[in-house]
């Protein structure tokens, strides 16, 4: 059996065993807990190059494995001529490096532009006209939560936590700050920090001074006690108090959510 023969059968074995690995980790890794409509665009755009790019990197691992093998001498003997491999194989030159611009004009189209035109459609104001708001305000070390619609400034649960609860498949608006807006302070006090959400799939850095917004849907009806993947983290340090800078998070059905939001209106009236 000649080498070259030899060397695509072990590639096609080993590939064929990658993407079996590929599809076992895509649908039982308990690290793939996403529950929103950008999440998914995001999950989506990482498991197409995951599949793609298995055959690539067993070809060159097994490659340089061959390698060592095939071309292997003793130290200080030259390989005989018919073990030698020239630097100038114009075939290989052009099938690896045409190969190379290929795969990457592809993964710039799709899923790259794909995406993002995808999650541009997301900020358009036509798409978001009956958006739920939530205002997120970060300070050292709190996420607080307003719902301006209803009137609260901030949110919490029987604990006295700060709490995050949206209603399942309605268009959220994230207005993101790293100030308080409903205090007087200057809004240039506070620092750097980042609103991550691991089970929505998004993270966006909130800087002192500006606003920024995310758009999403939340998908499915869950909470930070069904995944702890389901909680609003800081992502950015921002000192001493950082790794406890987090909140709990529930994706609640739209008749639950009234609920919730009548017990949140009786707890600031009653605070009041």
């Amino acid at each position: 059996m000649g080498e070259n023969v030899l060397f695509t059968i072990l590639w096609v074995l080993f590939s064929v065993l990658g993407e079996i690995g590929d599809r076992v980790l895509i649908h039982h890794n308990p690290m793939y807990y996403i529950v929103s409509n950008q999440g998914e665009l995001a999950l989506q755009a990482f498991n197409f190059i995951l599949v793609v790019l298995t055959p690539i990197f067993v070809f060159v691992v097994l490659f340089l494995l061959f390698t060592m093998v095939r071309f292997h001498t003793k130290r200080g003997e030259m390989p005989p001529a018919n073990r030698r491999f020239a630097v100038d194989n114009k075939a290989f030159v052009v099938v690896w490096v045409g190969g190379s611009i290929v795969i990457n004009l592809l993964f710039f189209l799709h899923p790259t532009t794909s995406a993002m035109e995808q999650m541009f459609a997301l900020d358009e104001p036509s798409a978001n006209t009956h958006d739920l708001i939530v205002d997120v305000t970060a300070r050292q070390w709190e996420w607080i939560f307003s719902y301006p619609q209803y009137g609260l400034t901030q949110t919490v649960n029987a604990n006295g936590q700060d709490m995050l609860e949206l209603p399942v498949n309605k268009p959220v608006e994230f207005v993101l700050r790293s100030y308080d807006p409903y205090h007087t302070y200057d809004q240039y006090a506070d620092v750097i920090h980042s609103f991550w959400i691991p089970a929505f799939g998004i993270k966006e850095d909130v800087i002192p001074g500006e606003t920024r917004y995310e758009y999403l849907t939340p998908t499915k009806i869950t909470s930070f006690s069904v995944n702890p993947m389901v909680r609003v983290q800081c992502a950015e340090v921002c000192g001493p108090g950082h790794p406890w800078m987090e909140a709990p998070l529930k994706v609640v059905s739209q008749a639950q959510f009234a609920q919730w939001i009548k017990y949140e209106k009786s707890l600031a009236n009653g605070a009041g």
